[in-house]
């Protein structure tokens, strides 16, 4: 705040010095070489080398800073300037700044501003009844306050938060702002107070310094203070050190550490605490022990088409991040294979991007955070390799894209696999002068495997074999477009037709790429339907479907797919829950419609022989002056036994109950098991300058003794200061 102050005192140095004649500039010390130009309504020479006086209307320019006032005084002898009554300074910042009145001294090096206001930036306005320039640059402040509020012009009303101060010291030698008796004010009303108080200045880049603190309750934890501390190391690294007292269990060490080079960047967060286990009331069981998490990684430019990089994720026990509320989804540091699905993955990569090309080369390693999932049985990737280049063939002839990719797969308990394939696919489009598109395409691949320590079913311990596959065919799409006097309509028909070589060695061939597959509108088209490598799909097949669009009014849109495969020749590949498994495939329906802030979104499975819904996903949505909420269902039954029937359902919403309060709540809800993953309720507070949540939350998911969970989170962020939160 105090910076700001500071800022406009150099306005009031710069732009107010003046001269009402060649006599005067010559007698006076100018910052500025540009001229000076005076207009008033009237000008009064003092006398006797007294000085000046210029009243009514007062507006002095000098190199596109403009000082309006109600009257101004020069005393040459004096080298004084006096500028008083709605005083408003323009040109040296942003925004104006405001003053009862401003005095200058001879050598300008301190001023004095009265009465005085300004805006800055981000909607903050501070004000002051006094501002001294002192002659090292500082600045004092006294009886000031700062906000990013909105504040009435009659003045009854009070801004939602402001900072008050006695006394504000602007150090520019240390690059720190002190307070003396320094409350922050809610509705008015003090609600926290401190006789002393520092804190960097904000015209600093970096200083080191107590970050806004956090607070929670819970179950689990009890309740929960954690204090951050800033450290800037370096002008390239900093850290952040966040003990949290908790009253159930022993204290944790929160850490963040950052640091940039010149051609990259390395960030790592990371906890650690000595502790039992705990269950969901905070009961402790066990013996005590480190118990730690640690997420990081790093990222650099070889050149501008090759970076390389690292990503790391651990933890000391499968139950650590979700016992002390940590998301087991580190945040996406730039790493090309993503953890998720209570798995942590650490990485090294190389990777590059070019307009028509693409290559990485990755070695990874996984951790699981699930029950009854034995580490030794997940692969190292060691590593994995791909590259693509796609060129342009000559003429109409589409382009062709050339691929390599290579992996290896080991495990201390389980088989070992690699795999090295290389890959040509062929694309062309043509449309005829009638409108039918017509996309003829074909691919081929050769794959060399390499398989150690399979399982006992198979003959041989060891494997390795090479396969040659291939496809060709030709999508056809005809759109028809309609405009009608109240709704516009796009008919577009698509078929696709696909012969794929057989493929000799599928009994060999030990699947870890393409192990779960969803029909859906995107995959029925898709020459290749398999995730990755593995399996492949031999014999001729069709798929055909029919894209409806209707548009009307300004923005109503409604749109509806229906489609099928049907296999000619050809064994079955993909899972009885896949919905490819029979010769005909299940139905594909989808449609969306948005209309009048109402919006509703559809994706099933129909089975093609008794029409049962083998996969459903449907989600409504309604926006409005006062409300908000979506609420979706996703349904899945599995014919094949590989994994379990799911049904589940999502709702969120968010109703104004006044102009700055409303109810919000969210809920995930497991029908099949009936409880709810995880619940919350609360109100939300939002103004120009302030968001405060308060949220009621209640997670039921059992993990190990990990049980139902409830707690009591605070959000709060005011706008330009800062907020706090819970992790």
């Amino acid at each position: 705040m105090a910076s700001q102050f500071s800022r406009l005192a150099a306005v009031l140095m710069s732009s107010s010095v003046l001269a009402l004649s060649p006599a005067a500039l010559a007698q006076a010390p100018e910052a500025d070489d540009a001229p000076v130009y005076l207009e008033a309504d009237r000008l009064e020479d003092l006398g006797n080398g007294a000085g000046f006086l210029a009243t009514g209307h007062v507006r002095a320019r000098q190199s596109g800073r403009t000082l309006y006032a109600d009257e101004l005084e020069y005393h040459p002898e004096l080298n004084r300037i006096i500028a008083r009554g709605n005083v408003v300074i323009h040109g040296q910042g942003p925004y104006p700044q405001y003053a009862d009145e401003v005095e200058l001294d001879s050598e300008m090096s301190a001023g004095l501003a009265l009465g005085f206001a300004t805006m800055l930036e981000n909607n903050g306005q501070m004000a002051a009844a006094a501002a001294i320039r002192q002659s090292n640059g500082g600045m004092q402040l006294e009886d000031a306050y700062y906000t990013a509020c909105q504040l009435c012009e009659d003045g009854e009303a009070e801004p939602t938060w402001r900072l008050r101060a006695r006394q504000v010291i602007q150090d520019p030698d240390e690059q720190m702002i002190y307070y003396r008796d320094a409350r922050f004010e809610v509705m008015g009303v003090p609600v926290l107070y401190s006789p002393v108080f520092a804190h960097p200045d904000p015209s600093a880049e970096r200083h080191s310094g107590l970050l806004f603190p956090g607070f929670s309750v819970s179950s689990r934890l009890g309740f929960s203070y954690q204090q951050p501390y800033y450290w800037a190391i370096s002008p390239s690294q900093d850290i952040t050190l966040a003990p949290r007292v908790m009253t159930n269990v022993n204290p944790l060490l929160f850490t963040e550490y950052r640091k940039r080079f010149w051609s990259g960047e390395m960030a790592f967060e990371g906890s650690i605490t000595h502790e039992a286990e705990i269950d969901s009331d905070g009961d402790r069981y066990g013996d005590e022990t480190w118990r730690w998490h640690l997420f990081g990684g790093g990222q650099w430019d070889i050149n501008p088409d090759w970076r390389w990089g690292f990503g790391i994720q651990r933890a000391s026990d499968d139950l650590h991040l979700r016992r002390y509320d940590f998301s087991e989804i580190d945040r996406d540091r730039g790493a090309p294979i993503e953890g998720g699905n209570r798995r942590l993955v650490s990485q090294v990569y190389v990777e590059g991007r070019t307009r028509n090309s693409y290559g990485s080369l990755i070695a990874a390693d996984y951790q699981s955070l699930r029950e009854n999932e034995d580490d030794e049985t997940i692969p190292t990737i060691a590593p994995m390799f791909n590259y693509e280049r796609v060129f342009n063939a000559p003429g109409a002839w589409g382009r062709v894209k050339l691929g390599g990719n290579a992996v290896m797969l080991e495990r201390r308990l389980g088989t070992d696999y690699a795999r090295a394939s290389v890959t040509a696919d062929w694309r062309a489009r043509w449309v005829s002068a009638s409108g039918i598109v017509v996309e003829p395409f074909a691919y081929a691949r050769s794959d060399t495997y390499s398989f150690n320590d399979l399982p006992a079913t198979h003959a041989e311990s060891e494997d390795s074999f090479s396969r040659q596959l291939a496809l060709a065919g030709t999508e056809f799409s005809w759109p028809f477009y309609r405009a009608g006097e109240t709704v516009d309509w796009i008919i577009e028909p698509v078929i696709s037709a696909v012969i794929a070589s057989d493929d000799p060695e599928a009994d060999r061939v030990y699947n870890e790429d393409s192990i779960s597959l969803d029909l859906d509108e995107s995959l029925l088209f898709e020459a290749d339907r398999a995730a990755g490598f593995d399996l492949w799909e031999p014999g001729q097949r069709v798929s055909y479907g029919m894209r409806t669009t209707a548009q009307w009014g300004e923005s109503a849109l409604a749109s509806l797919f229906l489609g099928q495969s049907y296999r000619l020749d050809g064994d079955p590949v993909f899972s009885a829950g896949s919905g490819l498994y029979e010769d005909e495939s299940d139905y594909i329906v989808a449609g969306s419609i948005e209309i009048a802030g109402f919006e509703a979104e559809l994706q099933t499975r129909l089975d093609a022989m008794d029409g049962d819904i083998n996969r459903v996903d449907v989600g409504f949505g309604y926006t409005s002056d006062r409300f908000t909420g979506q609420i979706s269902y996703m349904e899945v039954s599995d014919d094949d036994g590989t994994r379990s029937d799911q049904r589940e359902a999502r709702a969120n919403f968010e109703v104004r109950l006044t102009d700055r309060w409303s109810a919000i709540g969210s809920t995930v809800r497991d029908l099949d098991r009936d409880y709810s993953r995880l619940t919350t309720a609360g109100f939300r507070y939002a103004d120009e300058c302030t968001e405060l949540d308060i949220v009621y939350q209640r997670e039921d998911e059992l993990i190990a003794l990990l049980g139902p969970s409830e707690s009591i989170q605070i959000r709060i962020t005011l706008f330009t200061l800062g907020g706090m939160s819970p992790d």
